[in-house]
């Protein structure tokens, strides 16, 4: 046993030391905590794993998230700070579940201060208030990224990273033209956004995503993508909140070996 555990520490502390010379190569402040836990390709605990059911239903994408159906989906909360794994100020969920054509998101934004000004699509909306999804059934070094904000809005692209031995983003790009032309999203929104003098209550986003827009025929039972959920919230005198379903416990949100593990269930 003690032989066991000795190599056991030693491979921990190759991995930190790698993790730590990645880090200072892209001027990362990296907390000492996670250099001590190290695991996987970035040096925390592992990644949140959920199963998706599978059902049968018609939705309209309105936004309301009323059909029966969404109380049936896995309901993933709660969102953390993705640095610091910290609680967040106000609640975020998504309900999801998927189908033989299609995944269903049902977002769920609890926010008192709705910061948003952009409809175009494709505009920079995680410089306001922003709902991410991040999505790959293949490499992580290329995966789909999905927005919505609370006016409507919609962000897509196809994200290409560059990732080191171990795991860490060293740059990214984005093929920027991509657009999922059978994808759905509607938002309601309970407030008025960009007025700060009031109190708003929260923002719903309901969308269908076609398997075809992911480039991807519907994966059979047990199949295991990866990805993960998003948040950008604000709240006026506040600092901005970056949250996650699965922290990559690192600045940025695109480090794919954070992503979860999302099983298509039976």
């Amino acid at each position: 046993m003690k032989s066991l555990n000795a190599s056991k520490v030693a491979g921990n502390l190759v991995r930190a030391l790698r993790f730590l010379v990645a880090a200072v190569f892209l001027g990362v402040v990296v907390p000492f905590h996670l250099i001590s836990a190290a695991d996987s390709a970035v040096g925390a605990e592992a990644p949140r794993r959920v199963v998706i059911p599978k059902l049968k239903s018609v939705v309209t994408v309105d936004g309301k998230l009323n059909e029966a159906v969404w109380t049936k989906a896995v309901n993933l909360e709660p969102f953390v700070l993705n640095e610091s794994k910290a609680a967040e100020r106000e609640g975020t969920s998504v309900r999801v579940w998927y189908d033989d054509e299609a995944l269903y998101l049902g977002w769920s934004c609890t926010d008192s201060d709705v910061q948003a000004t952009f409809t175009a699509r494709d505009s920079k909306f995680w410089e306001e208030e922003v709902a991410e999804f991040f999505i790959t059934s293949g490499k992580l070094e290329r995966y789909f990224e999905l927005q919505w904000n609370p006016l409507g809005g919609v962000f897509d692209a196809i994200i290409k990273n560059d990732l080191d031995q171990a795991g860490l983003s060293k740059s990214f790009s984005g093929e920027w033209s991509y657009t999922a032309k059978g994808m759905k999203s509607a938002v309601v929104l309970d407030g008025t956004a960009n007025q700060s003098g009031d109190k708003d209550k929260r923002w719903t986003v309901e969308v269908m995503i076609p398997f075809s827009d992911l480039g991807e025929a519907p994966p059979k039972p047990r199949t295991v993508w990866r990805g993960n959920f998003y948040r950008f919230n604000r709240t006026k005198g506040q600092e901005a909140e970056l949250l996650s379903w699965s922290p990559t416990r690192l600045p940025g949100f695109h480090q794919p070996s954070r992503f979860g593990y999302l099983e298509f269930g039976e």
